[in-house]
């Protein structure tokens, strides 16, 4: 396989829906506390369409689809976290692919970085129990910051660590949030397509992913951040 391009230094990876599945495990969580307040539970599909923007809008979507008070939500937050926080990699596993994908991205020589709205300890958990942790050199997480995707904060915060300027990095993940926080950061943008966002998130992205394991060869056709071109991997 051909090298990593050396005008990227870095890629900053989403990792709901990018690198794990982790719905069946915040599925969990929610119907506990749903339950606890006397409301019915979520279905798999509904929770798959309100994950993306951080634990808070979760709580506030759970709550609104189940007939609760979403306004609530901030209340109700540290005891969702209480319980998912254990049961955080009970049954969220990487996607087919995940771990070679980023393994052959180590090997190339780029920094990584994981990037995401979950909080940064449910996200550490996670990363151990999948065996990412070792490979990632560092994590911005979505209580990390103030600000979450789709500011570009988090990216900023994410280079700044590994001294990495944004015309050299790319930015990995499955929802709108992922692209626009890219686009707001100078970072080039593939649109992970297996993942929990819309087709047309897609629109801005500078790549599109169809499987993980077509992430190196990907960045190697990228032709960079600002290009109107875009390359596809499947």
């Amino acid at each position: 396989m051909p090298a990593a391009p050396s005008r990227f230094d870095a890629v900053l990876l989403d990792l709901d829906g990018t690198l794990v599945d982790s719905l069946a495990d915040l599925r969990t969580a929610l119907n506990a506390i749903l339950a606890q307040e006397g409301l019915p539970p979520v279905a798999a599909a509904a929770v798959r369409a309100m994950v993306g923007d951080g634990a808070l809008a979760l709580m506030r979507r759970a709550l609104r689809a189940s007939g609760g008070d979403a306004d609530r939500a901030a209340e109700l937050l540290p005891a969702f976290l209480a319980v998912y926080e254990p049961i955080a990699a009970t049954g969220t596993a990487l996607f087919p692919g995940a771990a070679e994908a980023v393994r052959a991205l180590r090997e190339a020589g780029l920094a990584l970085a994981i990037v995401t709205n979950k909080p940064a300890r449910a996200t550490g958990l996670i990363l151990d129990a999948v065996g990412l942790t070792p490979l990632i050199d560092t994590v911005v997480g979505g209580d990390t910051l103030p600000q979450r995707k789709p500011d570009p904060a988090p990216l900023r915060e994410a280079l700044r660590r590994l001294g990495v300027e944004p015309d050299r990095a790319v930015m990995v993940g499955d929802m709108h949030h992922d692209i626009a926080a890219a686009r707001a950061a100078g970072v080039a943008a593939i649109l992970a397509r297996y993942g929990y966002g819309r087709p047309e998130d897609a629109d801005a992205a500078d790549a599109v992913l169809d499987h993980i394991g077509g992430l190196r060869v990907l960045i190697g056709a990228l032709p960079g951040p600002l290009a109107s071109g875009r390359a596809s991997a499947s």
